[in-house]
C-alpha cells in the first residue's frame, strides 16, 4: 500500500457508512488486488533492477576481463622484452668473455712464443760462444802441442847431441883434459838451444 498511495486514499475517503460488513470483503479483495499489482509492480522494478545490476555486473566483468586481459599482454610482453633483454646481455657477456679469453689465449701464446724465440735465440748464442770457445782452445791446445812438440824435439836432438859426444868423449881416452871440455860443453844445454 506503500506504493499505492492513490488506492489508500480512495479507501480512507469512502464514507463510513459505505463501508459496511458486506462492502468489506469487496474492499478486502480490491486491497488484495492493489497489494498483487503493487507486488507485480515491485517484482518487475525489482527485475528491471536486478537485470540492469546483471547489465552492469557483465559490463564491468566484461571490462574487467578486457582490462586484465590487456595488462597480461602487456605484463607478457614486458616479460618477453625482460628475456630478450637478459638473453641480449647473456650472449653480449658470452660474446666479451669469450673475446676476452681468446685474447688472453693469444696474448699468452705470444708471451710463450717470445719466450720461446729468446730461449732458442739465448741457446744459439750460448752454443756459437761455446763453439767459439772450443774453435779458440782447440787452436790454443793445438798451439801448445806444437809447442811442446817442438821442445820435445829440440830436448831429444840435445840428447842426442849429448849422447854423441858422451860417446866421442869415451872413445878418445888419450885426451884427459879434451874430455872434461867435451863433457861440460856437452852438459851445457843452454849453448846448443
Amino acid at each position: 500500500m506503500g506504493d499505492r498511495p492513490e488506492e489508500a486514499r480512495a479507501f480512507a475517503d469512502m464514507p463510513r457508512e459505505s463501508q459496511t460488513r458486506p462492502d468489506i470483503g469487496e474492499k478486502v479483495n480490491a486491497i488484495v488486488a492493489a497489494a498483487e499489482t503493487a507486488a507485480d509492480e515491485i517484482r518487475r522494478d525489482a527485475e528491471r533492477r536486478a537485470a540492469e545490476i546483471v547489465e552492469q555486473a557483465e559490463a564491468t566483468a566484461a571490462e574487467r576481463i578486457e582490462t586484465l586481459t590487456r595488462e597480461a599482454s602487456e605484463a607478457r610482453a614486458e616479460a618477453d622484452r625482460y628475456a630478450r633483454d637478459m638473453r641480449e646481455a647473456a650472449d653480449s657477456y658470452g660474446t666479451q668473455h669469450r673475446r676476452s679469453a681468446e685474447e688472453e689465449a693469444l696474448r699468452m701464446v705470444s708471451e710463450a712464443e717470445d719466450a720461446a724465440r729468446e730461449r732458442r735465440e739465448s741457446a744459439e748464442r750460448k752454443a756459437a760462444q761455446i763453439e767459439r770457445d772450443i774453435g779458440e782452445r782447440h787452436a790454443t791446445l793445438k798451439r801448445e802441442a806444437r809447442m811442446l812438440e817442438e821442445r820435445k824435439q829440440r830436448v831429444l836432438d840435445s840428447l842426442r847431441d849429448l849422447s854423441a859426444q858422451l860417446q866421442d868423449a869415451l872413445v878418445e881416452p888419450g885426451q884427459p883434459e879434451r874430455q872434461e871440455e867435451v863433457l861440460m860443453d856437452a852438459l851445457n844445454v843452454e849453448r846448443h838451444r
